[in-house]
């Protein structure tokens, strides 16, 4: 593997899950987000998101650090760091909380805390001499039958989009290998925060997790080689950061409405 020390970076495109499902769904956000470096507007459920995850994580954190203390006192600790940390409207919190307590009363019920190994894992290293690649891990554990197991936490409350996209799972399964490359297969799952943690599981096999190396080298070369950075307006639009300055976007999710010679 190209160790980052060797790759120029002068022509070395960093490449994340986000950074390439951006270009994927829509080149003129691409541009505005990471060529124009617009900043990005903070909408209540990415705060929301954040919220959550920073709880999860010092939750797990103290026990692989081997704490012995009682869930319910960790997580209440979690959660007033995280309540200090981010600022959410209160029916929101009372969501989080709600969440948080679920997620205690699961973890009673199946004693899975020993199986995490490793919360927020972040990794930054090139996979080709042109492509580095870069982000970060939510949960790592070791599943009863030996195999990793690698998960993504969801906030979102529309599941279905999840059910075909295997990318970013791959993305860490690919990671985990880099690592350990006598490692045959991996288990990915997306956890769903607001479905009762419901899992969206795939076990993947090596070809599998191989393929994600070409796969970034795709959109490396498509990125490479854009020049009209279209729009792909969706309904979608409306929670974008580039709304205001996108007259693809805006005409998306606010068309104008016509009665007769008036239109508005």
């Amino acid at each position: 593997m190209t160790t980052l020390e060797k790759v120029n970076a002068s022509v070395a495109l960093r490449l994340s899950v986000s950074k390439s499902k951006t270009f994927g769904d829509c080149a003129k956000k691409y541009k505005f987000a990471y060529i124009e470096k617009l900043p990005q507007k903070e909408f209540s459920f990415h705060t929301f998101g954040k919220f959550v995850h920073k709880v999860l994580e010092d939750f797990h954190s103290e026990y692989i650090n081997g704490s012995n203390e009682k869930f319910n006192t960790v997580m209440s600790k979690a959660f007033k760091a995280a309540k200090s940390e981010f600022k959410l409207a209160n029916e929101m919190q009372k969501e989080a909380y709600d969440i948080i307590d679920a997620y205690l009363k699961l973890l009673v019920i199946n004693n899975d805390v020993k199986k995490v190994i490793s919360v927020e894992k972040k990794f930054d290293f090139a996979i080709s001499d042109k492509v580095v690649l870069n982000g970060m891990i939510d949960r790592i554990q070791l599943d009863d039958d030996g195999i990793l197991h690698v998960a993504d936490y969801k906030t979102t409350k529309n599941k279905k989009y999840l059910k075909n996209d295997w990318l970013q799972l791959l993305t860490y399964a690919y990671v985990i290998w880099s690592e350990n490359q006598n490692i045959k297969n991996i288990r990915g799952s997306y956890i769903l925060l607001r479905h009762n943690f419901e899992y969206i599981t795939k076990d993947f096999s090596l070809e599998e997790i191989l393929e994600v190396k070409n796969k970034y080298e795709t959109y490396a070369k498509q990125i490479e080689e854009e020049r009209l950075w279209t729009a792909a307006p969706t309904r979608l639009c409306e929670y974008c950061s580039y709304l205001d300055i996108c007259d693809e976007g805006r005409a998306a999710v606010r068309p104008k409405i016509s009665i007769g010679k008036t239109a508005w």
